[in-house]
């Protein structure tokens, strides 16, 4: 998206943001502020943990102007993120734009890696050359698109090279660039305030209907297509999306490659776009506090802090397809839903009821449930801090927060016996796997801290892996499985105390296998040698396999071999 560059960064956004990266700074304990830089980018725009952040970053020598890389999985997602990152030290230079040379390195490193080009493995650091292989495997198994990020703390690219750049990733076909400079995330962190923030939407016609109860009140009408892409256009960014309108919203927007975004955009710009109101499910809001005037034709709903909790995928493909022309919708018609009310256990009901898809979005629907709340309570007493919400405590020490996604990830691998889903299916925590993982009668604090401390121990062994990696004292990598086999590990753990008899809730007795799991895991890997890490990790038959070779049965896993230097 090509920011609103004539908006001038102040003094107050350099310090808004420079306050964010130091609390990174603090609590990570990294040396200097643009180390920092990059896992608050990469917190912000992606809504990941700092472990997951420190396993992707590939900045160093031979980074081939690639300082990050994240591939996000999912099914419903499919994305391959590359980031690099530009920090300035002082405010003098918040008027310098992002350089323009890297877009040839970016380029560069794109077209190799896309043509499977070998000779990576001798220009890209070990970290990079790793992460380029998990991407060859990642488009293996489906299509990605590619989303590359630049980042920094001063202004964009300017535009003609943004031009430039968005035309050589046009014959990539499903590549796009996105800006996030200084403007960006300092309005990226103003959103996330608690003041009242008004809008209005215009209904059109005089049908419509309103209801009040104790607990809510609600108004049904329609509204045209143009009026939800005003409602829902960034203020500051004409060309983006406010994304604080669908905080509570428990889907995403999949991309126009998602067969219903396609459908959506295809019958917004037909010639039959007059149809959409039949053929479309329609949008619901919730909003504090809701007002119009009853009996009025066309009237105006003014809303306090409405937020989409279903529709998300149409506003935003109604966005896509007015981008080029906001007049090409225009008699895109489509039913609206307005609900007030003050409980928000009662929104989170009208967001998970009205989704008829499965629940992906991470944690923001749950962060006020009873339990996620209690945990957090629970668990202060023992010095830690609970993220019910992405960094919610980073004003405090990395060792002391514990990460609510994290959380139920161990417990999917650790408790549950689910290795794969932990890694794969992450976004099903807070949806349909919320009441098996937060499971009350095993939630006490000391349970939880206890499985912290054997999932932190796994993964400091992680962390040496990659450090070993990136020092290239060690010319072969022979662990670096650990690196996508953290929850596997946790997973065998289980398995070896419950064969053991010990309890899964002792740290200093679970570590006493730790040495003789990993070898387990070692040694059949070796006898695997040729499937990659990122591939036998994330498969769902790896569990059962690892089991049984446990139990000394040496089988082969049913998967294609694939060549990994």
């Amino acid at each position: 998206m090509v920011n609103a560059t004539h908006i001038n960064p102040t003094l107050l956004d350099w310090s808004q943001v420079r306050s964010g990266i130091l609390a990174f700074q603090n609590s990570l304990k990294l040396e200097g502020e643009a180390d920092a830089f990059q896992f608050f980018a990469m917190s912000k725009i992606l809504k990941i943990d700092d472990d997951e952040i420190r396993s992707a970053i590939t900045d160093g020598g031979d980074d081939r102007g690639i300082d990050a890389v994240y591939i996000d999985g999912r099914p419903e997602r499919r994305v391959i993120h590359l980031f690099q990152f530009k920090h300035i030290s002082n405010f003098e230079k918040v008027g310098n734009s992002f350089p323009s040379n890297e877009i040839d390195k970016i380029q560069s490193f794109l077209d190799c890696c896309l043509r499977k080009d070998k000779s990576l493995g001798t220009s890209c650091n070990p970290v990079l050359w790793h992460k380029v292989q998990d991407i060859w495997e990642a488009l293996e198994e489906a299509v990605y698109s590619i989303h590359i990020h630049l980042c920094n703390n001063a202004s964009g690219l300017t535009q003609p090279h943004y031009i430039r750049f968005e035309e050589a990733l046009r014959p990539y076909q499903h590549a796009s660039v996105i800006q996030h400079d200084l403007l960006w995330f300092s309005r990226h962190l103003s959103k996330s305030t608690t003041i009242d923030r008004e809008y209005d939407l215009a209904l059109v016609e005089d049908q419509y209907f309103g209801r009040t109860d104790g607990f809510a009140k609600g108004l049904i009408g329609t509204v045209r297509g143009t009026e939800i892409v005003r409602l829902i256009t960034d203020p500051e960014f004409s060309q983006e999306v406010d994304d604080s309108l669908f905080e509570d919203n428990i889907r995403v927007y999949l991309g126009e490659e998602n067969d219903i975004n396609r459908k959506i955009l295809t019958t917004a710009l037909s010639q039959e776009n007059s149809q959409f109101w039949y053929l479309n499910n329609g949008i619901t809001i919730v909003c504090d506090r809701m007002d119009y005037q009853p009996r009025s034709a066309n009237p105006k709903v003014r809303m306090v802090n409405p937020q989409i909790v279903n529709g998300g995928q149409t506003s935003h493909a109604l966005f896509e397809a007015a981008r080029p022309d906001l007049t090409k919708i225009y008699d895109v018609k489509l039913l609206l839903r307005v609900i007030e009310t003050a409980d928000r256990n009662f929104t989170n009901r009208v967001a998970e009821a009205t989704n008829s898809q499965t629940p992906i979005r991470s944690r923001d629907i749950r962060s006020n449930d009873s339990i996620q709340i209690r945990i957090e309570n629970a668990l202060r007493t023992f010095g830690y801090y609970y993220e019910r919400k992405n960094d919610q405590h980073i004003d405090q020490p990395a060792e002391s927060r514990i990460d609510a996604v994290k959380l139920g990830q161990i417990i999917l691998a650790y408790v549950l016996r689910e290795p794969d889903r932990a890694k794969t299916a992450s976004n099903r925590i807070f949806g349909e796997y919320y009441s098996w993982v937060f499971d009350e009668s095993i939630l006490s604090a000391e349970n939880i801290v206890a499985m912290w401390r054997i999932y932190k121990m796994v993964d400091d062994d992680r962390r040496r892996a990659i450090a070993a990696m990136n020092s290239r004292i060690k010319q072969t990598y022979d662990e670096s499985w650990i690196i996508e086999g953290v929850f596997h590990i946790l997973y065998m753990l289980s398995l070896k105390c419950e064969q053991e008899g010990t309890s899964l809730y002792d740290p200093e007795e679970v570590e006493k296998h730790y040495t003789a799991v990993k070898s387990q895991i070692d040694e059949f890997m070796v006898q695997n040698r040729g499937q990659a890490a990122y591939r036998v990790f994330r498969s769902a038959v790896t569990k059962q396999m690892l089991a049984r070779f446990a139990r000394g049965q040496q089988l082969s896993l049913p998967l294609e071999p694939t060549e990994r230097t």
